[in-house]
């Protein structure tokens, strides 16, 4: 298993390539103005949109070929693995990335909402296939939210504006999706990362959390049908980590997500099915470096 590079922030990615971090939370990348790439499997903590204009890019998406070509989008979102294993090469990549941090959202209507796009159940072993009219207007607004980061002026009502761009992004995705998914209702059928991700979704929101409390290796493994033992095997050998620590994951996902809406550690803690706030704040610290006070107040002082 190569090594998977942890992309928590905007700039672990931005920084890795080499492209400008035109904002702590928000930045564009043209990779026609980058040297080649070297390629690298990426665990994402943050939201982007990938439009590569090439379509000899052999991609994984958790333990399978990603199916990519010139007219797709990639949608990744906190908690996915993509990219290419790092075996030392580079690539001349070509097209337009966003990269967005949850954070952008907080407080607004798109962050209450961004998790109910289909985009972001789409199977992670194919990507959407955009049609030149949507490619062409979601490079536009890319373009657009680079000129807001590069050339406008900062003012309050900046975040606004790119944030209005990205949802836009995703209802051009979603009709993508929509499309797509009619005419092929079963594409996700054989991504068991994909069922394990989706099942995770299903948990909290059916609120089982209220009567099981945390979801487990072995609740996960009996919904899906195999043994706990070849469960761990298939999320380590797509993301390097254990089951259990990939669903602990998926848990601190949902934890930053609510505490970035308003929400107060306990009522977090409480609502994720954690008996007690302190097992929250173990489980964050371990998995973050900080408590989630501290990660509340890191996101402050940005």
């Amino acid at each position: 298993m190569s090594e998977v590079r942890q992309i928590r922030q905007v700039s672990d990615y931005f920084e890795y390539i080499g492209a400008k971090v035109q904002h702590p939370l928000v930045s564009v990348v043209c990779f026609d103005e980058l040297p080649e790439i070297r390629h690298s499997l990426n665990s994402y903590e943050v939201y982007g949109f990938f439009l590569h204009e090439t379509s000899d890019i052999e991609l994984s998406m958790g333990i399978g070929q990603y199916h990519y070509t010139k007219d797709s989008v990639i949608c990744v979102q906190p908690g996915r693995i993509g990219g290419k294993p790092d075996n030392g090469t580079t690539a001349k990549l070509t097209g337009w990335a966003l990269m967005f941090h949850p954070t952008l959202l907080a407080g607004t209507g798109l962050g209450k909402k961004i998790s109910q796009y289909s985009v972001y159940t789409y199977p992670t072993n194919e990507a959407l296939t955009l049609d030149p009219y949507e490619r062409n207007i979601i490079v536009s607004i890319i373009r657009s939210i680079k000129v807001e980061l590069e050339e406008r002026k900062r003012d309050k009502d900046w975040q606004n504006i790119i944030v209005n761009y990205i949802e836009l992004i995703l209802n051009y995705c979603q009709r993508a999706f929509n499309r797509h998914y009619h005419v092929n209702p079963n594409a996700n059928e054989n991504d068991r990362i994909f069922k394990l991700y989706h099942l995770l979704n299903q948990y909290y929101g059916n609120n089982l959390q209220e009567k099981y409390g945390l979801p487990t290796v072995s609740f996960c493994s009996d919904k899906l049908h195999i043994t706990p033992n070849y469960l761990g095997d298939i999320v380590r050998q797509a993301t390097g980590i254990s089951a259990l620590n990939y669903i602990h994951r998926f848990i601190i996902a949902k934890a930053k997500a609510m505490l970035l809406n308003g929400e107060s550690i306990s009522e977090t803690a409480y609502q994720l099915g954690f008996e007690y706030p302190q097992h929250l704040n173990r489980m964050f610290k371990k998995a973050e470096g900080m408590t989630p006070t501290e990660y509340i107040e890191s996101l402050n002082s940005d």
